[in-house]
């Protein structure tokens, strides 16, 4: 197959494009300004094709794909404004979409998040948890996930709706930021220390699916929640953290009235044989490779 990956430079990208070469596609990477994480190492592979740009500026696309993986957007963080955000989510996709459908592409597979659902006041989320005024980034994923919906009579499409993604070199999540405090040695706030956790995904087994998934058939767009096997505690998920690293740093326990929740992957699994280690193995495996550099 060829494959389009936009967002080939980030963390889940740069780690999907080695994989799907591996599995013997034809890999076109779309990365923004510079490489980022797409290391030059591949480049002697002629499967791959490596274009730079910004793809909401008619970045040249090729003129035929069999599948395309949607991992380009902005997340949240600080100096990412409103605008910054509808043209680097919204846009993007929409010119995205729009690039499938002329080449022909059978399968699009779009990276969601769980922040499209906003407010959550259930203990479950799936893919039926009603969505209640979710923020600007929850707000451009949605809107994201309906533009590639729309085409859906043109090529077979999968949203994943994904929780925090770990691995060697994540960033920008709690269990990251977890990480970052334990290596430190500081003190790491926990609140509701008791409540269930499962709200993660490794990233290999994030990229597993995907390629498993690339050739998997269904009809329209669908749309999953993912999360990691079973379930731990708040506290035992910032103890393995913890303990792994041998670290000094003190859990510090705070009451809260926010809404916890767990994520079911019940219909990932069932529908498209989604597969993800045990939470605490994940979360091991995670302090471990990262405890390595």
């Amino acid at each position: 197959m060829h494959v389009l990956v936009t967002g080939a430079g980030g963390f889940s990208g740069a780690r999907l494009v080695p994989l799907l070469l591996a599995n013997g596609h034809q890999v076109t990477a779309a990365t923004g300004r510079g490489r980022g994480r797409l290391t030059s190492e591949m480049d002697t592979n002629p499967k791959l094709t490596v274009i730079t740009g910004d793809l909401a500026s008619g970045l040249p696309m090729p003129d035929k794909l069999d599948a395309v993986i949607h991992t380009a957007a902005r997340s949240p963080q600080p100096g990412v404004g409103t605008a910054t955000m509808a043209h680097d989510n919204i846009l993007t996709t929409r010119a995205v979409v729009d690039a499938a459908t002329r080449a022909g592409a059978e399968v699009f597979i779009n990276f969601s998040t769980l922040s499209v659902y906003g407010q959550v006041s259930v203990p479950v989320v799936d893919e039926t948890t009603p969505i209640v005024d979710p923020d600007i980034y929850g707000a451009t994923k949605r809107i994201c996930e309906e533009l590639v919906a729309e085409q859906a009579d043109r090529y077979r499409a999968l949203s994943i709706r994904l929780p925090g993604i770990l691995g060697r070199g994540s960033v920008r999540n709690w269990m990251t930021g977890v990480f970052d405090r334990a290596k430190a040695g500081d003190d790491i706030s926990v609140f509701k220390p008791d409540a269930p956790f499962n709200n993660a995904v490794h990233v290999d087994d994030l990229c597993a699916f995907v390629a498993d998934t690339l050739v998997r058939s269904w009809q329209g767009h669908d749309i999953v929640t993912v999360g990691a096997d079973g379930e731990t505690s708040v506290r035992r998920a910032v103890e393995i953290v913890v303990e792994t690293l041998g670290s000094s740093s003190r859990i510090i326990e705070h009451t809260s009235e926010r809404t916890s929740y767990t994520v079911s992957s019940a219909r990932a699994k069932a529908r498209y044989g989604y597969e993800s280690r045990n939470i605490e193995t994940l979360l091991h495996d995670f302090a471990s490779e990262n405890a390595e550099d």
